[in-house]
């Protein structure tokens, strides 16, 4: 079994399969799941899925968009997607079917459903751990307003605001210091 911290950059990564910084103005972002092939291919390198499990829909891609995008909207510090629609979300989660395995080391959800729609499913079972042992708050959206990356969140209070201190954070710092600078300059 993975950590949280694994299982939480596997989430991470999964968000980030739509790239919102932005490049230029007006940027719409890149989309990297566009065609089914791509999100088996996604699902592979994660191992939510096997070799076996090698076939994906329209309709599945259609359903892991719009599954990133509703559970995206739980992120505690999301400012950028308005709130969670939970309407929205439980109807995606009632595509999926799962079942209890007893094991001699504890229970384990297992998804129902196989190919594509079954690395969802195991998508939400993470989501599902992550929140039940309260780590779902270390999942984070970058606050620059032309990032948005999705980070995991490895400090101690587990308040961090950027993806990265070296490039989002030192752009805002430096903003907030012309800007109290400018303002001091003109009393």
């Amino acid at each position: 079994m993975t950590s949280g911290y694994d299982q939480l950059e596997i989430i991470a990564d999964f968000f980030n399969t739509q790239d919102r910084r932005t490049r230029y103005e007006g940027d719409p972002g890149i989309e990297l799941l566009t065609e089914p092939s791509r999100l088996v291919e996604w699902l592979l390198q994660h191992q939510l899925i096997t070799e076996s499990d090698n076939a994906a829909s329209e309709e599945e891609l259609q359903l892991a968009r719009e599954l990133r995008n509703e559970l995206r909207k739980t992120i505690v510090n999301n400012e950028y997607d308005g709130n969670v629609e939970q309407v929205k979300l439980e109807q995606l989660t009632k595509s999926f079917q799962f079942g209890l395995v007893f094991q001699e080391n504890g229970e384990q959800l297992v998804p129902l459903h196989v190919n594509a729609a079954k690395g969802l499913a195991q998508l939400l079972i993470i989501v599902y751990e992550l929140r039940r042992t309260k780590m779902w708050h270390r999942i984070r959206v970058c606050t620059a307003e032309d990032c948005q990356w999705v980070f995991v969140d490895r400090s101690r209070p587990g308040t961090g605001r950027w993806c990265s201190m070296k490039a989002c954070g030192n752009r805002a710092k430096n903003k907030t210091f012309r800007h109290k600078h400018k303002n001091e300059s003109s009393l």
